[in-house]
């Protein structure tokens, strides 16, 4: 165990971590090059083997270059309550980092990082979106380095003779049902599935085109022989789109499952650490504090079963931006647990204070895009001459319908003494909640419309989010901007400004 006062390298396991990296990722180009130069070549077996271990060798030589490189260029140390980086072999760069600046702590243990007892550590702050530097640390390593951090978030007594208050104790753990995780996995939008699908069939394809260019004739001929009786039968082509179904429906389950396995919390007072994943751990520790909304989405699968959907979000830099998306929590419904830790146990006992609903503009504004695509499509087959088939995009504009309907009976802002509830959603019911501390922008928007109808929009933007509740009346509209102005800029004020305003309202209550 270290405490980091001095700079230094990380371990020799960290090297062998770098080193498999990039063998991976030279490797990827490797064997595409020798796919084809052996496709194309007439040489023998022994002529093909020696091409492939002269290929090897130098993806291997590569490798250890990048590792080199990646390795010996970073030094790192934490001193005064910041880490700091020394990195690059030529031009040497420093970042510093405040200890109490980082915003989430994120960790990774892939295969290999476990073998070795290594940990991918990750910092993320409010900054730019740059370079991440990871340090791989040794589990002893990466729990003092823990330590200095938590000991830094600590509040400094006002006293300077005054002991420091205690250390939190990680003794909280919740953990997921995995039979939740795969019943509201099945409960999601499936088209989520048509979509890992076509990624994973678009790399493959692309993948495959460059090894060999007639590969697509290949294909579409075999199809051709075997699949021709199919083409005009509605029972082959219901086949077809039931198989596509089930196969997206696999790729989604394995990759929510390979992402939020065996997912579990450790927490306390002020901080949450999530840990999740089947074969490469992963794990996200951040402040309560930090967080600027918490979404929670029901649909009616979620709704019969009792499960949910939620997710904290964070600043628009913090880690949730840098992956792919915020951690998910698939699941039984626990948004009473992540609510009452976050905006206090008596957040459903609040009074409303105010709230509005979005009128039918919020209809028309969620057809302007099937509109738009139903009017190209009937353009071109205007042009083709296919007037018979023109009833498939009135077909495709008609079902839009409804999703604009339930849009607007979901679209609705409801004000607490605490917090916000911002009502969103399609054919799911979502809900974000927001706290006053963290609004940044409230914005009012009237078009040439408006004059006619009655009916603004309302933006409401804090660090990682913006929101806009469409099609409100004018009068709920700018009584509900007034008492956003106030509550946000009555909870950042100073104690003395809080003293003058408690004052000014007694005297108001007295006249």
């Amino acid at each position: 165990m270290t405490d980091f006062s001095v700079p230094q390298r990380m371990s020799l396991g960290a090297f062998f971590i770098y080193f498999l990296k990039y063998f991976r990722l030279v490797l990827n180009a490797t064997i595409i090059f020798s796919a084809y130069e052996i496709f194309k070549s007439e040489d023998g077996i022994v002529e093909n083997l020696q091409k492939i271990a002269i290929l090897f060798g130098v993806t291997v030589c590569v490798a250890l270059a990048l590792a080199s490189l990646a390795f010996f260029k970073l030094k790192f140390h934490v001193d005064g309550g910041n880490l700091i980086y020394r990195h690059n072999m030529i031009g040497r760069v420093t970042t510093t980092i405040p200890l109490t600046h980082i915003h989430t702590l994120r960790t990774r243990q892939g295969m290999f990082y476990r073998i070795l007892s290594l940990r991918g550590v990750l910092f993320d702050t409010l900054a730019d979106k740059g370079e991440e530097i990871e340090l791989i640390l040794s589990e002893a390593d990466w729990q003092s380095l823990l330590k200095r951090i938590e000991l830094q978030e600590r509040p400094q007594p006002a006293v300077a003779d005054m002991p420091p208050p205690p250390v939190r104790s990680h003794t909280s753990y919740r953990k997921f049902s995995n039979t939740d995780l795969v019943l509201d996995a099945l409960c999601q939008n499936h088209l989520k599935g048509m979509a890992v699908l076509g990624g994973f069939v678009a790399v493959f394809f692309n993948n495959m085109l460059n090894l060999y260019e007639n590969l697509f004739d290949i294909i579409a001929d075999y199809f051709e022989s075997h699949f021709a009786h199919l083409a005009m039968s509605v029972a082959g082509i219901a086949m077809i789109m039931a198989s596509a179904y089930v196969v997206s429906l696999v790729l989604w389950l394995g990759k929510v499952l390979l992402r939020y396995y065996d997912l579990s919390l450790t927490y306390d007072s002020k901080t949450l650490t999530f840990s999740h994943g089947l074969f490469s751990r992963m794990s996200s520790r951040f402040d309560c504090d930090k967080i600027c909304t918490v979404w929670v989405k029901r649909n009616y699968p979620e709704r019969r079963f009792g499960l949910c959907t939620l997710a904290m979000k964070q600043a628009m830099n913090s880690s949730a931006q840098k992956e792919e998306d915020n951690l998910k929590i698939y699941g039984h419904d626990c948004s009473d647990f992540f609510l009452g830790r976050w905006l206090g146990q008596e957040y459903g006992q609040e009074q409303e204070i105010t709230a509005a609903k979005s009128g039918k503009g919020v209809i028309t504004h969620s057809l302007l895009p099937d509109l738009l695509v139903s009017a190209v499509a009937t353009a071109a087959l205007c042009y083709l001459g296919m007037y018979s088939w023109i009833i498939l995009p009135v077909i495709y504009m008609s079902a839009g319908i409804p999703k604009g309907i339930l849009t607007m009976r979901h679209s609705h802002i409801s004000l607490r003494e605490s917090y916000v509830i911002i009502g969103k959603g399609r054919f799911a019911e979502i809900k974000n909640y927001v706290k006053y501390d963290n609004v940044e922008v409230v914005r009012l928007t009237r078009t040439p419309v408006s004059r006619l109808t009655g009916r603004v929009s309302l933006s409401l933007s804090t660090s990682g989010s913006t929101f806009t509740i469409r099609s409100l009346r004018h009068e709920e509209a700018m009584r509900i901007y007034e008492l956003l102005l106030y509550k946000s800029t009555r909870r950042t004020t100073t104690s003395t400004a809080r003293a003058i305003d408690t004052q000014a309202d007694d005297e108001a209550v007295s006249a």
